[in-house]
């Protein structure tokens, strides 16, 4: 990893934890990273719901992308950008 931050939030509505992380993934190691990204979108805060019952859950920026893409959980499955 090459840097993450686990950070306590004490103030209403943020209370809970929020996890930062920045990670250099092969995109044939995606399979465990979504994994991952669905086990934490069933403990994200409500305010992470999204109206069709997805849930934002990130973003991934490839190293060639000038911008990041939003990454959402729904159903079980991550919406990997194309």
């Amino acid at each position: 990893m090459l840097c993450s931050a686990l950070t306590r939030r004490a103030d209403p509505p943020w209370k809970g934890w929020s996890l930062t992380s920045r990670q250099e993934i092969h995109p044939d190691e995606f399979e465990k990273v979504g994994e991952l990204l669905c086990w934490l979108a069933t403990r994200a805060h409500d305010t992470h719901q999204l109206g069709d019952s997805a849930v934002g859950i990130g973003s991934l920026r490839f190293y060639e992308a000038e911008a990041p893409d939003a990454l959402q959980v729904k159903s079980g499955q991550v919406n990997w950008p194309t």
